[in-house]
């Protein structure tokens, strides 16, 4: 376990906006923006998934929906302990392997970036 955080916090230092690996991984919602999203989203249905890794830019997530790069989603993520969940506007799918995708924030209200900016610096100190 000790390695795995030392590793995550190496390759942080080489990251833009660190990454904060979820202790306990929550739920999130994913909604079609575009019409080129087809399979499990047609007809406007919503698909779930679990994140796993979030920065301030940007989620690791795992879903049965079928997205591929180059899609954009708008996503609702239901942060732990929070009444209400965080919205992010659009997010398009960088990459896709075997169910797990990695999700990049395109647009944020003020609002989310904070909430998210609390929420990951109260897991980064539960973790030290």
């Amino acid at each position: 376990m000790q390695t795995t955080h030392h590793r995550v916090a190496v390759l942080n230092k080489f990251r833009r906006y660190p990454r904060v690996r979820i202790p306990t991984p929550f739920s999130c919602s994913l909604a079609p923006l575009m019409s080129n999203i087809n399979g499990w989203f047609h007809n406007s249905r919503k698909g779930v998934g679990v994140v796993y890794d979030l920065s301030l830019r940007g989620v690791r997530v795992s879903t049965e929906a079928v997205l591929k790069p180059g899609d954009m989603v708008a996503l609702t993520l239901q942060l732990p302990k929070q009444i209400s969940p965080a919205k992010i506007k659009v997010a398009t799918v960088r990459w896709g392997k075997d169910q797990i995708y990695g999700l990049a924030f395109r647009t944020l209200s003020q609002s989310t970036l904070s909430r998210l900016s609390k929420y990951m610096a109260i897991t980064t100190m539960e973790k030290e």
